[in-house]
């Protein structure tokens, strides 16, 4: 081990203070209100979603309800095998064919 490397962790582990090259010190303890997850106090709801057949069910019937503009043959091949995937257990294969006809019929890119 290089002995810079080693003069640093031997102070950094005895609670030593370190100085590194730009003569700031480094840290031996963490700050206490340190964000580790920074969007958690969003007001928006989080929307949990499970891998199952009636979630399944939920987005195809979402995919149908923008069955008044006219749907492109992407968006119905991709509900047709979202769906047959579901039905025969790949659940997540089907889910995102459904969610990709979903954003194809809302006419976000994909």
């Amino acid at each position: 081990m290089p002995l810079a490397l080693t003069l640093a962790l031997g102070g950094v582990v005895t609670g030593g203070s370190v100085t590194l090259a730009s003569n700031e010190p480094l840290p031996t303890a963490l700050p206490i209100r340190w964000p580790l997850f920074q969007g958690t106090s969003s007001s928006a709801p989080v929307i949990v979603t499970s891998d199952s057949l009636s979630f399944c069910l939920e987005l195809a019937h979402l995919v149908d309800s923008y069955s008044d503009m006219e749907t492109s043959p992407a968006v119905t091949s991709l509900k047709t095998d979202g769906m047959t995937l579901c039905k025969q257990g790949h659940v997540r294969s089907g889910l995102i064919r459904l969610r990709r006809a979903l954003m194809n019929a809302t006419g976000a890119p994909s």
